[in-house]
């Protein structure tokens, strides 16, 4: 895949600025809107890594080192110097996403850059604060305050970080992309951001993509007038963007939405307005659009099955929410929290050896805070008094998984989805998961090749 071609498509089509480095970090691809921010010829930056400009002090921090040490997308405020080292420049908020290739190492990184004093200007209003960042102390008094106002657990360093990015654009109205692993928490951490922005007033509107059925999902989204279907409401029926009006809109695993919706979600995006079915007068709609996926949208662009200008339109604030064996300073205090949680609800008390807590944090949790969840409560409802011996929730069974390679010959890959299908007993969702694309990608793959 040339993924620099494939930005270089959408130049004119975005204000953020967007770099893509190689492995050895260097730059192969530089926007004309970076340019246009940075302020400097596209000649000096390739060849070049951030890492030169770190190291002659023209940049405060490498957010690089960040995402090689993680491995995970990492957004954080970079401030840019003078030549001498010495005047601020400016700030740029940025993010960096890592690309792996079919070994699992890092291929390409992509960079993500909007000039912060630009992004107060353009965002800001009476009633939003400016975007600075917040002192320590508030921060840890905001994140590690009473559990009524924090709805999750965030002592590791990693989760700290991620919840001080969320503040700094909380009021921003801008679209947020949740990533991460199955189970980690992204409709929480989506609810957090709206409690403390200026829309926490108003709705907080959840939509499960994959489970709205595809022949529902447009009326649902947006509604339709009376008389518009045969058996439809008298008074015909509100939609679920439009309950989102002056609040937040969550749509959980976009990535399951219908090509045949994407533009219609696109074009509600750019111009914050919708159009009834059955209607032919737009109606404006305020809110902020927060998104999350458990598949990589760059792998849906090439494949066909997302829309390319609906995912840069998504990912201008993308966060990813590490899995719980990358924060297992978290692990602790959630235990506590989930004890407390389910001794009060089931009027049981139980407790925790220290040889239990030190098993917990050796335990990878495949499944995250909501499998660590889960096993608290079926602990506190079958445990003994002290829960104890250790015992580890059951692995899940080795599932056989077929590669879909994006080098694939056509036949190779009907081949392989063949192969999943007869290895599921032909069930639908258990073969995506085998062949580790979402079930909407699994549905286009039948129909051209197919497939019955």
């Amino acid at each position: 895949m040339d993924i620099s071609s494939t930005f270089s498509q959408y130049d004119k089509q975005t204000d953020v600025g967007i770099c893509v480095y190689d492995r050895g970090g260097h730059y192969i691809y530089i926007n004309d809107t970076f340019l246009k921010i940075r302020k400097v010829s596209r000649e000096e930056y390739l060849g070049l890594t951030p890492y030169d400009l770190y190291n002659n002090n023209l940049t405060d921090k490498c957010v690089m080192d960040a995402v090689r040490k993680n491995r995970a997308t990492t957004t954080d405020v970079q401030t840019v110097f003078s030549k001498d080292g010495k005047t601020v420049l400016r700030k740029h908020l940025v993010t960096l996403r890592p690309i792996f290739d079919a070994n699992g190492e890092i291929e390409y990184y992509v960079g993500y850059y909007k000039d912060l004093e630009s992004f107060n200007e353009e965002y800001d209003d009476k009633t939003a604060p400016r975007h600075t960042n917040t002192d320590e102390r508030g921060f840890r008094t905001m994140i590690e305050g009473e559990p009524e106002k924090v709805p999750f657990v965030a002592v590791s360093e990693n989760m700290k970080a991620l919840c001080q990015t969320a503040r700094q654009v909380a009021d921003i109205d801008s679209t947020v992309l949740l990533t991460g692993e199955t189970g980690t928490g992204k409709e929480v951490f989506a609810s957090y951001l709206h409690t403390i922005s200026k829309r926490r007033t108003h709705n907080f509107v959840v939509v499960d993509c994959a489970a709205l059925p595809e022949t529902l999902m447009e009326s649902e989204l947006f509604g339709y007038e009376k008389g518009t279907f045969t058996g439809g409401l008298s008074t015909g029926k509100k939609g679920l963007i439009e309950n989102a009006d002056g609040g937040t809109l969550f749509l959980d695993e976009i990535n399951s939405l219908p090509m045949s919706l994407q533009g219609k979600l696109l074009r509600v995006i750019e111009t914050k307005s919708i159009k009834k079915l059955g209607s032919v007068k737009p109606q404006e709609v305020d809110f902020r659009l927060i998104a999350t996926t458990n598949v990589d949208l760059v792998k849906c662009v090439a494949e066909k099955t997302f829309r390319a200008d609906l995912y840069y339109r998504l990912n201008i604030l993308p966060f990813y929410l590490p899995p719980l064996r990358e924060r297992r300073d978290d692990i602790r205090p959630l235990v506590s929290r989930f004890l407390n949680e389910f001794q009060q609800q089931y009027g049981v008390r139980r407790e925790l050896s220290e040889n239990v807590y030190q098993e917990m944090m050796e335990y990878d949790w495949p499944g995250n805070v909501r499998e660590l969840r889960n096993f608290i409560e079926r602990s506190v409802l079958m445990g003994a008094t002290a829960l104890e011996p250790w015992t580890a929730p059951p692995p899940e069974p080795e599932k056989k998984v077929f590669s879909l390679s994006r080098t694939a010959s056509e036949d190779e890959e009907k081949k392989a989805i063949l192969a999943a299908l007869a290895a599921n007993n032909n069930h639908r969702e258990r073969t995506a998961q085998a062949l580790n694309i979402s079930r909407r990608t699994l549905q286009y793959k039948l129909k051209k090749y197919n497939i019955v």
